[in-house]
Order: C-alpha cells, then structure tokens, then sequence
C-alpha cells in the first residue's frame, strides 16, 4: 500500500525525526511539492539545537557534498548541519508550476528568510565544480526564488523590510543573467517588483494626512 508523504512528513515533524524525514525523498515513490514545502517550512522554525541533536548520524561527507562552503571562512545564515537539511530538500525534484501553487501557504516570515538563504546559495554554486544530490542546481534555486516572489507579490510590493532584501537579489540577478539564461526570467518579475516599489513609495501629502499612491 502506498504511503502518504504529507502524512509520513507530519509524522517525521511531531517526533523531531529529522533523520528520517531527509530520507523520505529517497523511500517515497512520490515526494510532493507540498511535502517539500512542509518540510522547508518546519527547518527554517526549528531550533538550531535541535538540528544539530537530531542530525548526529549523519555523515561528515554527506554533509561536505551538500554544503561547498564547509571548512571555509564563511558567515553562513545557519549552521552547517541546518544548510545541508535545507539544501536536501531544495534539491528535490518538483514541478515549478506546483511550487508555486504550494508557495502560497509559506508563513511571509519563512518566505523572507528562505530568499535570503537561496541568494547566499548563488554566491556558491557557480564555484561548485561537481554537481552534489545534496544540492540544487542553479536552475532549482531561480526556480525557487521565482515561486517565491511569484507567490507572494502583493505582501512583497508592501512589506518595507522586504524591500532591501529584494534589491539586493535583484542585482546579484541581474549580474547573472548576463552569462546565465535561466537567470533571465527571474530578473523581469524582480524588475517588476522593484518598479511597483517605487511607484509605492510615491506620496501624496495632504496636512497631517499621508496618502501613499500604489498602482496596481
């Protein structure tokens, strides 16, 4: 009888199982989008301590093939056992239409906070020579941050703290796709955005009274 991924996912997140949940990819016949996302969602909440308990049986070379800055001098966003779960499952198969679809349920929190660690990826995988199972491709990680953006537009055109995230993203993009093609895509929905920020922070001021213009 088949098994239930999103059941077998919940499951693996109510024990703290974090072992097992890595693997499910591997002994599922089907992994699903919304399983991967579950799955981000509870890495990126959970306690670095408890990564770092819960991943003791992990191997040191499992961990180097999925995480290229290991041993370097490097100001990662979380801890190395954390990057490498994380990185396992942005490295699963997917379809980017049903990303995003499954996106849309991201707490806005673990949205911000998955984009920025997806643009620290960039700055890596163009210095990783081999290609690891551990790790998305290029191609996965514009992927991802297109479901992202995509997904959550409209909180994005108006979250301030948002705003200094994104530009930085979208320069680090637009770099990039002047030597790599799939980078090109991504690049036009950022500029996008980047326009409908500028165009909010366009202000009418009336007396004590401040009426912000946002085209739509």
């Amino acid at each position: 009888m088949a098994v239930n991924d999103r059941q077998a996912v919940e499951s693996c997140i109510e024990k703290g199982d974090l072992c097992k949940l890595l693997r499910l990819p591997e002994v599922l016949d089907d992994f699903s989008e919304a399983s991967i996302i579950k799955s981000i969602e509870w890495l990126l909440k959970v306690d670095e301590k408890h990564i770092e308990k819960a991943s003791k049986n992990v191997q040191y070379n499992d961990i180097s093939k999925g995480v290229p800055w290991l041993g370097e001098d490097v100001d990662a966003p979380f801890t190395d056992k954390k990057c490498y779960a994380l990185n396992v499952m942005l490295g699963q198969k997917f379809s980017p239409q049903f990303l995003q679809e499954e996106a849309r349920s991201m707490s806005f929190d673990s949205v911000l906070i998955l984009i920025k660690y997806l643009q620290f990826l960039l700055t890596w995988l163009p210095s990783v020579e081999e290609q690891s199972q551990c790790l998305p491709t290029l191609e996965q990680i514009i992927d991802w941050l297109d479901a992202l953006v995509d997904g959550h537009f409209q909180q994005l055109k108006l979250a301030e703290d948002a705003n200094s995230i994104l530009e930085s993203l979208h320069q680090q993009v637009t770099v990039m796709a002047n030597w790599q093609l799939e980078s090109k895509t991504l690049q036009g929905t950022l500029s996008e955005l980047n326009r409908r920020f500028e165009e909010q922070q366009k202000n009418m001021k009336m007396g004590d009274y401040c009426i912000e213009v946002i085209s739509f």
